[in-house]
């Protein structure tokens, strides 16, 4: 009995699917070196730094960075910057202006004198950008402040307003053209010039408490002055890019990179740093085990970059647009680190878009859901009416100074923002995904700090990180197997999901398009899950495999057979092929490369304004209306062979039925500002 209690324990504790990709004493050696509390001291120590770059803390975090890289004993430990002034393009994003505050002060003046905010106290009170001032003006009540009848009969030149609505919607309005009651929340104007060059002034966040008496003192009549000072620096400045590695034993093969931004807001926000943090301690685990021989040196090179959220990934690129062919997959670790039960956060896996089908899904899955599994308390690990009853852990990850709560997670498809879209997007090509937390209900506020951090989910972070790159960057040929066994059984599972979905859609379908979209739907996800399999080749290469690959592919191509058989008798009639279709193949000019982006100012929508003399050109585009990766995967789509029809077919299998014309109008659209041409198709059989 003994001799079996034994072999139970290990069943139990010893991981089963990852154990495959990566041998237990592996991930045992790494999960036991990954410490919360180092990660933790690293976030606290970056916290300090006022680091949206470009501006001086950014600076300050790359420096701190790069002295922790190179004390681990990373390779080739370096700090690339790249020019930023507020109006030159990379691409088309528009880099932005340099800006480090030093003081700023809101007083109330009269009737009687009273600190609103203060930027020594929390630097989330002051706006970004806000440019010097030392003035006292009339505090005047605009409501939203977005609309022009909330202007209307308003003297508001020479007052200082009070408003609700977002900054850039305010500062056009007020100045261009006329649950925790407590949190301030970060404000930036974007854009940052008026349509016609204007600079921006200053602006002050309230919390809702504060902004709530001035505007019920307002409503009454009272008079009130108000007084602000801000001193600030604005210009030319430079993105930092801190790169370091744990060389691989065969320099050539794509490495795998570990990326995390170092922007923490320039005003108080934390939390995007946890990931700074994390990441710096995958480093300092996988590289302190393999110097001290406890693990293999990988096949591939692990790679670390961090730099500013979006900007660095850009930039880089930009700057070096061969290094693409030299990075396998990209793990992106945002926010991590914070408190689930105080910030109501969940980590989340981001698979990468149904555009770049990749093995690198299935295998930081497979690491995430161990965690998951380990990490939830249930009653039947309890020992409830045993000798010793414990919490209902399996196997917890947990660290001494940390919390001793669940690990709430979720695996999504793709979704952003974070620096995983712009690797992903196809100009670029990399296979990437996201780890990241949400919601924060403390993100961008004065809360958001250290405070709220966890070294028990940072711990939790870093071993999924380090396993998963790990895993990555080891693997070899005799690993296949266990790699296409972890894949093909998650691909069943979502397979089947699909067939439900198939099913639904025919049971609903009230005309011959939707029938059309049920049984192409089906067939679009099973040749997905074909291609990340197929995508396994990249990691292990060569011709040997394709036997056991082939093998797998049979298995997929059989499911779909008997899928198809079992659709409806609606179904059975074959694709339908009357329907109208747009063969015009659209092909990328990739001299305008990463996301074209429509909703976020300097990420695509201010040079798109520019470029069409319209600010207002989304109005024109009904595709804009449902959402920005609805159109970040129809340009992904574009390799110069599909055509329109079927770019509308693979998109509107990822979100949802969407007619053909808005595709059409899009791409229509994208060619008159130059990011694609329109060459003809060969015409539907």
């Amino acid at each position: 009995m003994k001799n079996a209690w034994l072999v139970a324990i290990f069943l139990a504790v010893g991981p089963v699917t990852q154990g495959q990709m990566l041998s237990p004493e592996a991930y045992q050696l790494i999960r036991a070196s990954a410490s919360g509390q180092r990660p933790f001291g690293d976030f606290r120590n970056l916290t300090q730094f006022s680091g949206f770059a470009p501006s001086a803390g950014a600076d300050q975090i790359a420096n701190y960075l790069l002295l922790e890289a190179r004390k681990i004993g990373l390779a080739s430990a370096e700090i690339e910057r790249f020019p930023s002034d507020g109006k030159t393009y990379v691409w088309a994003f528009r880099t932005e202006p340099y800006w480090e505050a030093r003081r700023a002060e809101l007083w109330l003046e009269k009737p009687r004198k009273e600190l609103l905010a203060s930027f020594a106290a929390h630097r989330v009170y002051l706006a970004r950008l806000s440019r010097n001032t030392n003035v006292s003006a009339p505090l005047i009540d605009v409501g939203t402040g977005t609309r022009e009848e909330e202007y209307a009969a308003r003297q508001v030149e020479g007052k200082i307003v009070l408003a609700t609505g977002p900054l850039s919607i305010v500062l056009r309005r007020a100045v261009w053209e006329q649950d925790y009651p407590d949190l301030v929340g970060f404000q930036e104007p974007k854009p940052w010039e008026g349509p016609r060059g204007e600079q921006t002034t200053f602006a002050f966040s309230l919390s809702n408490r504060v902004g709530e008496s001035l505007h019920k003192r307002l409503a009454t009549g009272e008079p009130l002055v108000v007084h602000a000072e801000v001193e600030a620096d604005i210009g030319k400045g430079e993105y930092p890019e801190v790169r370091a590695e744990i060389p691989g034993q065969y320099p050539s093969l794509p490495a795998v990179l570990v990326y995390a931004h170092t922007n923490d807001r320039n005003a108080g926000g934390g939390n995007n740093l946890t990931g700074v943090g994390c990441t710096m301690e995958v480093a300092r685990v996988l590289n302190g085990l393999i110097q001290a021989q406890q693990l293999p040196r990988p096949r591939r090179t692990i790679r670390f970059m961090w730099g500013p959220e979006h900007f660095g990934i850009i930039s880089h690129f930009h700057a070096h647009p061969e290094d693409v062919q030299h990075i396998l997959a990209m793990i992106n670790v945002d926010m991590i680190g914070y408190d689930q039960q105080r910030t109501k956060a969940v980590a989340h896996l981001f698979r990468a878009p149904y555009s770049h089908p990749t093995f690198l899904d299935d295998v930081v899955q497979t690491f995430i859901e161990d965690m998951g599994t380990k990490n939830t308390i249930s009653i039947r690990h309890a020992d409830l009416l045993g000798p010793r009853p414990s919490e209902g852990f399996l196997d917890p990850t947990l660290d001494p100074l940390g919390s001793r709560t669940d690990y709430r997670y979720n695996i999504e498809r793709f979704w952003g923002p974070s620096d995983h879209e712009d690797a992903g997007e196809a100009s670029i090509g990399i296979p990437a995904i996201l780890l990241g937390d949400f919601p924060d209900v403390f993100l961008g506020t004065q809360l958001d700090t250290p405070e709220v951090g966890d070294p028990t989910q940072m711990r939790r972070g870093v071993t999924v990180a380090a396993a998963s790159a790990y895993a990555i960057a080891s693997a070899t040929a005799a690993d296949l197997p266990a790699y296409i066994g972890n894949a093909v059984a998650k691909a069943k599972a979502r397979l089947a999901e699909s067939e439900l979905r198939a099913h639904s859609l025919l049971q609903n379908a009230h005309s011959p398009q939707a029938k059309r979209d049920a049984q192409a739907f089906l067939h679009l996800d099973y040749a997905r899950e074909e291609q990340a399999l197929q995508s396994l080749t990249e990691l292990v290469g060569g011709d040997d495999e394709k036997g056991e690959l082939s093998k797998a592919l049979a298995i997929l191509q059989q499911e779909e057979r008997l899928a198809t058989k079992r659709m409806p008798e609606t179904a059975g009639q074959g694709p339908v092929t009357s329907l109208p279709a747009d063969t015009r193949v659209p092909e990328r000019n990739m001299a305008i490369r990463g996301p074209i982006n429509f909703y976020r100012p300097e990420y695509g929508r201010w040079w798109l304004a520019d470029k069409t003399a319209d600010e207002h050109f989304d109005s024109k585009i009904p595709l804009a209306r449902r959402g920005h990766y609805v159109m970040y995967e129809a340009l992904n789509f574009v390799d110069g062979r599909r055509n329109v029809a079927e770019i509308r077919d693979l998109v509107s299998d990822e979100f949802e039925p969407i007619p053909l014309e808005e595709f059409a109008n899009y791409f229509d659209f994208l060619t008159s500002v130059g990011v694609v041409k329109m060459k003809a198709g060969a015409r539907p059989h």
